[in-house]
């Protein structure tokens, strides 16, 4: 009775490291499961931020786009003395936006290629590093685009 004490308890005790190691293996591939699918809807919520914040880009472009027309229009209808100037001044707003709008829709292309890279990425640790420096890159871009595009309107106010 005293010999099957002690090989029961090792029993027990080996039973109970496997069955932990069992829980510990079935859980792994589930945690992994896991932080794929957060990573996944991280990099979609970035992907649809990245849409709107295009959106509003956009807007504020083509708002700028009809002052500019619109002051055009008024120079073209009362032409006076400053009249050149004016246009010099209107036409080189005209090729700022311009290089704003090429330049957003480059940052575009490459926002979606580094989000293409980024879904490709195996390693979760890596994954989420590279998402992070997307909303970083992504925050300051717009803050850029916000800025430059406040200082062509108030070039425009001005010329009014």
């Amino acid at each position: 009775m005293k010999l099957l004490r002690p090989i029961t308890a090792r029993l027990l005790l080996s039973t109970l490291l496997l069955a932990s190691t069992a829980c510990w293996a079935v859980a792994d591939p589930l945690r992994k499961e896991w932080a794929q699918a957060s990573q996944q809807q991280q990099v979609n919520e970035l992907n649809q931020r990245e849409q709107l914040e295009n959106l509003n880009r956009a807007l504020q472009l083509d708002q700028t786009q009809r002052q500019l027309d619109q002051l055009r229009n008024q120079a073209a209808s009362r032409p006076s003395p400053a009249a050149q100037p004016r246009a010099q001044q209107l036409n080189e707003t005209q090729k700022q936006l311009d290089q704003l709008k090429l330049e957003q829709q480059l940052n575009r292309v490459q926002q979606e290629l580094k989000l293409d890279q980024i879904q490709r990425e195996q390693s979760p640790f890596r994954r989420q590093e590279q998402i992070r420096e997307l909303q970083l890159q992504q925050q300051m871009q717009s803050l850029q685009d916000q800025s430059r595009t406040k200082l062509m309107q108030q070039e425009l106010n001005r010329l009014r």
